[in-house]
């Protein structure tokens, strides 16, 4: 016998016999079905006694849940659901714990990298102690090993970062010191080599080289001009080396309550789905092909194109100029016909769309190109991903059906922000809660750090602006039954009903209730995807 809700699913029985009268009739008619020949589809596991937040508008929360198979059966009261139990029915306790639909990040990379030694160095540090961490880094790991290490947020700009001065340093060791936002990278003369970048290197497409007043080049690496190189560096690794990341990675995952990641992939799309094929992998992923050479005219996958760059190193393209740079106003890494393409070809394809844009001058661009394009764009949710301008657009958003894909790790970077964007243009920058009160789907996505409980505290509490912090619930839902809606998989996942993917956490502490600061402890005590525990703490 098919699990109760799919034959009232199927029936398509209308809304409020079920919301009206809910939650006596619902659990009166799953009592009934089950109690008059229901008992070969009895439950397989019940979770009771517990907080579930469903994340379903028509029931936000319950007690208990029991799954079948790979699907919730049943949501509701404690009593109800456990009367649904069979001889064979694991019930589990929840002794008051909270549940939350399974996490879905919306945004993030998976994992490889170029085998390097990465060296500590603390993001306050001075521009003399990354030298020194640089130095302490030649003395420990043989010559011609790649060093890497991140460059502290306020020397980006630091006269002393030179490709010459780490030559100095590093005469034998190939060096990369990487910026904050990823959209850039110092190299020493080791490590362009490493790169196969020669000194008559030609800028490309969405990439380019610095040079210093003479052209030569000074070191410095931008945009799909490093992504394409790590690409092809990257390549060149054994399949197991980065199957070995991947299942690290999503053993991560699932201990967090994720259960699901959507992975702008910097590696070949073909190479990863290769890889994760080649051996079981519980974690849900979608791998998104991350554009880093051509566009494409007639994409058959979802696609990911970065428009511009972040303010970090001042690539946004802007309409006004940078605050602490007159006459500045960032780039575009796409020509004005590039964009028309990747804007006709979304139009004209089912290939979902995904387009990296900080900017207002690179969304006014989109936004223009969209409205002049024929199409349904409500249906193809074009998806914004950061769009911390966005603010300054929100009717057009709307009306265009985009949905925004935010990081809240990057409101953490107040100080950056207040010095680098026009006073006039802070108050809608980042505005995370007027773009979820204007009714604009919001998923999210890490873009950084894993934890997705750092983020749901940054969320919460947006440190650079906080009159557009979202409530916790808020949050919640644009991390589950948002970043469904952003894959298209909202009838499947992301809430917590009746025919819906079993895929779910319980968490170690009830993240609506305790201090700010406390969120990032948060950990999954039980896993479960598709109706599997996948991570349990024991």
């Amino acid at each position: 016998m098919l699990p109760v809700i799919t034959i009232i699913r199927m029936r398509r029985i209308p809304p409020p016999l079920l919301l009206g009268y809910a939650p006596f009739v619902r659990n009166l008619i799953i009592v009934f079905l089950f109690l008059t020949g229901c008992r070969s589809a009895s439950p397989d596991l019940i979770l009771a006694g517990g907080r579930i937040f469903t994340a379903d508008d028509a029931r936000p929360w319950a007690e208990a849940l029991a799954v079948r198979g790979e699907r919730i059966v049943a949501v509701g009261d404690d009593a109800s659901v456990r009367a649904l139990a069979g001889p064979s029915t694991r019930v589990v306790e929840l002794a008051g714990r909270l549940v939350v639909p399974g996490i879905n990040d919306a945004h993030v990379h998976e994992p490889g990298s170029l085998e390097s030694q990465s060296l500590d160095v603390a993001p306050n540090a001075t521009v003399e102690a990354l030298f020194a961490a640089v130095a302490e880094g030649v003395q420990k790991h043989p010559d011609g090993t790649l060093l890497r290490a991140g460059i502290p947020i306020v020397h980006n700009d630091d006269p002393r970062l030179t490709r010459d001065r780490l030559d100095a340093i590093a005469p034998r060791h190939p060096v990369i010191l990487g910026t904050l936002g990823g959209h850039s990278s110092l190299h020493n003369s080791l490590a362009l080599q490493y790169r196969g970048v020669g000194e008559d290197a030609k800028d490309s497409q969405g990439g380019w080289y610095g040079r210093d007043a003479g052209g030569r080049l000074n070191g410095w690496v931008y945009e799909h001009a490093q992504w394409a190189s790590d690409r092809a560096l990257m390549q060149k690794r054994p399949d197991d080396v980065f199957a070995g990341e991947l299942r690290s990675f999503a053993n991560d995952a699932m201990r967090y309550g994720i259960t699901s990641v959507q992975t702008m992939a910097i590696l070949d799309p073909a190479q990863v789905k290769r890889v994760a094929a080649s051996f079981e992998l519980p974690l849900r992923i979608r791998w998104i092909d991350f554009r880093v050479e051509s566009v494409d005219d007639a994409p058959r996958g979802p696609i990911k194109y970065i428009l511009d760059g972040t303010p970090i190193e001042r690539s946004a393209a802007t309409r006004s100029d940078y605050a602490d740079r007159p006459g500045h106003r960032g780039r575009m890494n796409y020509t004005d016909d590039d964009l028309r393409r990747i804007i006709t070809a979304a139009a004209k394809t089912d290939a979902p769309l995904l387009l990296h844009v900080v900017g207002d001058r690179a969304l006014e661009q989109v936004f223009t190109l969209m409205r002049a394009t024929p199409a349904n764009w409500p249906a193809k949710r074009v998806r914004i991903e950061h769009g911390e301008m966005i603010g300054s657009f929100a009717e057009e958003a709307k009306e265009l059906g985009v949905i925004l894909v935010q990081n809240p790790s990057h409101f953490m970077i107040g100080d950056v922000l207040r010095s680098r964007v026009q006073p006039g243009d802070l108050a809608s920058y980042q505005a995370f809660r007027s773009i979820a009160e204007r009714g604009i789907p919001i998923a999210i996505g890490t873009d950084g750090p894993l934890n997705p409980w750092l983020n749901v505290m940054f969320a919460t509490m947006h440190p650079a602006n906080p009159s557009e912090a979202l409530t916790r619930e808020q949050a919640v839902i644009a991390y589950t039954r948002g970043s469904a809606f952003a894959e298209f998989a909202e009838k499947e996942k992301g809430t917590l009903a009746p025919g819906m993917l079993a895929d779910l956490a319980v968490l170690s502490q009830d993240v609506f209730s305790v201090a700010p600061p406390e969120l990032p402890k948060t950990q999954s005590v039980l896993t479960m995807i598709g109706g599997k525990i996948v991570w349990e703490q024991r």
